[in-house]
Order: C-alpha cells, then sequence, then structure tokens
C-alpha cells in the first residue's frame, strides 16, 4: 500500500513538472530565446537597393518578391548600417504585388504575414486563400502554413488534415506538430504511442532544422516523463531533455529539467 501511494504521488509530481512548462492547451507553444531569429540579415549597396526597387516598380515578381522579403527582415549596407528598415506593412504590400503576379513563395510568405498579424492587420481568410495557391503551385512551406493558420483560429481538425499533408511531403518539422495533436488529443483521438513514433521519427528526420530537431526530443522527453505511450522512465526523459537543451538554447528542456531535479532530490 505504501509503494502504491509513493508511486501515485510520484505519478503526480510528474504530471504537474510537465503543466508548469508546457501549456496544455497550446501544448505547441513553447517558452523560445528572446531575438532567437536574426534580424537584418540582407546585404545591399544603395545603388543595388534603388536598382532592385525600379525592378519591381516596373513589375518583375522576382524583384518584388526580394524587395518585400528586404522589408520583411530588414537590409544593412556593406559598412553594417541599416539600409532598409524592418516594415511588415510594406512587406505586405510588396508580396502581395509579387503573389499577384504568380510568384508562389510571395502567396506563402504573403498568407502567413496575413495569418500571425504582426504589424499588420489580421486576416486569416485571406491568408489561407493566399496559402492554398502557393501549395497549389508547389511551395513546399505552404502545407504546414495552412496547419498553422488553421490552428491559431481553433480549426484543430483542419490542422491536423494539413500536417498529414506536409508529413507525406517529407516534412519532418511536421511529424512534430503531428504528434503534438494526437499526444494531447487536439483535432483527433489522443494516441500517446502514435505521438511516440512521430516524436522519434522527427529526431532522426534529414529535412528538420537543428531547433526543430531539439523540440522533437523535447516532446520525446514528455511521454517517458509521463509514462504515457512508453514505460515511464525518468532517466530516459533526462536523457532526452539534455539532449534537446545540448546548446543551452531550449528554455523549456531548462526548465523541466530543473523541475527533474526537484522531484528526485
Amino acid at each position: 500500500m505504501r509503494d502504491r501511494t509513493a508511486e501515485i504521488a510520484n505519478s503526480k509530481r510528474s504530471l504537474d513538472a510537465v503543466r508548469t512548462v508546457v501549456d496544455t492547451e497550446h501544448p505547441w507553444k513553447l517558452p523560445r530565446l528572446k531575438d532567437e531569429f536574426w534580424k537584418y540579415p540582407y546585404t545591399k549597396t544603395a545603388d543595388e537597393w534603388k536598382a532592385l526597387l525600379v525592378r519591381g516598380a516596373q513589375g518583375n515578381a522576382e524583384a518584388e518578391f526580394e524587395i518585400a522579403s528586404n522589408y520583411d527582415d530588414g537590409c544593412k549596407d556593406p559598412s553594417g548600417r541599416i539600409l532598409v528598415r524592418r516594415s511588415a506593412r510594406k512587406a505586405v504590400e510588396w508580396y502581395r504585388r509579387s503573389a499577384e503576379h504568380g510568384d508562389a513563395s510571395a502567396e506563402n510568405n504573403l498568407g502567413v504575414l496575413l495569418g500571425n498579424g504582426k504589424g499588420v492587420e489580421r486576416d486569416p481568410k485571406e491568408a489561407l486563400i493566399w496559402l492554398k495557391k502557393a501549395f497549389r503551385q508547389g511551395s513546399g512551406c505552404a502545407a504546414p502554413n495552412i496547419a498553422i493558420t488553421y490552428r491559431e483560429n481553433g480549426h484543430f481538425r483542419q490542422a491536423v488534415h494539413w500536417f498529414k499533408k506536409s508529413v507525406e511531403s517529407e516534412d519532418d518539422g511536421a511529424l512534430i506538430q503531428l504528434g503534438v495533436h494526437y499526444y494531447w488529443g487536439m483535432g483527433v483521438r489522443r494516441d500517446h504511442i502514435f505521438a511516440v513514433r512521430c516524436f522519434q521519427k522527427a529526431t532522426r528526420g534529414k529535412n528538420l532544422s537543428e531547433s526543430d530537431r531539439d523540440d522533437a526530443f523535447f516532446y520525446l522527453a514528455i511521454p517517458y516523463l509521463e509514462g504515457k505511450g512508453v514505460k515511464k522512465s525518468i532517466h530516459v526523459a533526462r536523457k532526452f531533455l539534455e539532449r534537446s537543451n545540448i546548446d543551452n538554447d531550449h528554455p523549456a528542456a531548462r526548465r523541466l529539467l530543473d523541475q527533474i531535479r526537484k522531484m528526485t532530490d
């Protein structure tokens, strides 16, 4: 009886540990480092920028897309001074011009900006129109962005549908998101075993950024910590969390490791 009581208490501590780090209503939203993405990545001379603007004004779709990208992310001149300040409003304006001329990448990026509403008026309905146009033209980024747009608007079943399409295109990052939906049962019947398989496969994925790979190891640790879909093992959970935070740049993994230390002290 005493062992059973200790087991129940330990399971509750594991669940509580996860809930202090993962928002179970929005488990795909993890704590992130500030300024995670590189700002002002483009470099041009003033003359190159002026020439690009001329080409864009003439209706060249590639030039329009490049102008939009520079407004989206920012551009510096070779000396390091800011040449083009970031402006979501101007980025949308130029992405729209390029998208209207049939550029699939512009259609995708326009959809993303309209969907997240960062710096511009949010318009999920129009966002999906452009993203689906990009998908039909073969844009590899469009399917997961469609899924994310549906998810951010509470349409979880449609999100799962589009994450599956993205996985079919060998997008290993989408495997992580699909696993999240199956693990927490959002838009699909909860299936911890299938979720674990998704996370495991994602950790070995070839078409994956290192930050996504870190996330895959993080999410794979949770089933071992909670004992859902796999045999519970705090030791294995800790190993995966340490791998997730291998460069000390994954706040969620760090916080969960701290929680495990408190549980095991």
